[in-house]
């Protein structure tokens, strides 16, 4: 187990992670047999505790600190070029871990030479093991010596679809992108910053952002801008009608994301 672990590097992406980070850090630290691989914290410019959290586990995480939020694929891209391992395994801060899943992923990822694996983010009965066309970003293991000709994080998504674009550029370059889903590595989901109604807007902004990025990028018809758009505006003209002020400014949060990329 310690050998496949010494080809491993872990990265964290935190943004206000204080309230979770702890607990992420201890459930690997707490099930760890042995010495644990090198584990990177990516910071994008945090104002809580989270520096002086990374500070209390020194022992086991070092910090790269960013001067301001770049994003989630551009910090993950910080820890990946830092990293000198095979393997690099990005993460969100509201997962738990344990060593013998990230043995287990380890495992899998080479015995099925793909160049993307993820776990289940939930139980699942499920204990396939099979090739699918995206993973959710929340956890994804890399094996650098495929993906270095593919490329990682592209950096204009900053946040949201970057984990299906980077799956699906490994996938056109002939590369496997693996679910192993009998693999569970917990993701609590919205826990990696604290939700206020300014942090509700901002995410909904960037999910309307990259939903356009995307599929210009990628060459989607645009019939599936036009009918996103009319999708949130519908949305925001019934929201107001059923006072529903919350759901209205999520679909103008993505309008207005939209419309960033399309007015430019």
């Amino acid at each position: 187990m310690q050998d496949l672990l010494n080809e491993l590097t872990l990265v964290t992406v935190t943004y206000n992670s204080a309230k979770v980070l702890p607990a992420h850090i201890a459930s690997f630290r707490d099930t760890a047999s042995a010495a644990m691989p090198r584990w990177i914290v990516v910071d994008n410019a945090s104002t809580d505790a989270t520096d002086e959290i990374a500070a209390a586990n020194s022992d086991c995480v070092e910090m790269i600190k960013c001067k301001e939020n770049l994003g989630f694929g551009s910090a993950c891209n910080i820890g990946i070029k830092a990293s000198n391992t095979r393997y690099v395994m990005v993460l969100n801060p509201d997962t738990q871990l344990s060593e013998a899943a990230i043995d287990q992923l380890l495992t899998e990822i080479k015995a099925h030479g793909a160049a993307i694996a993820g776990p289940a983010l939930r139980p699942e009965q499920d204990t396939s093991v099979v090739k699918v066309p995206w993973l959710v970003g929340a956890v994804l293991l890399f094996d650098t010596q495929l993906m270095d000709s593919v490329g990682y994080f592209d950096e204009q998504f900053f946040l949201y679809v970057e984990d299906v674009d980077i799956c699906k550029r490994a996938n056109d370059a002939g590369l496997d992108v693996i679910h192993c889903r009998h693999i569970s590595i917990p993701h609590i989901g919205g826990g990696s910053t604290v939700r206020t109604k300014a942090v509700y807007e901002f995410i909904h902004f960037h999910r309307g952002r990259s939903y356009v990025l995307y599929a210009q990028k990628h060459g989607l018809p645009d019939e599936h801008i036009e009918l996103y758009m009319k999708k949130n505006t519908k949305r925001c003209v019934i929201a107001l009608f059923s006072f529903g002020l919350a759901r209205y400014r999520r679909a103008r949060a993505k309008l207005r994301g939209a419309r960033s990329v399309l007015n430019a």
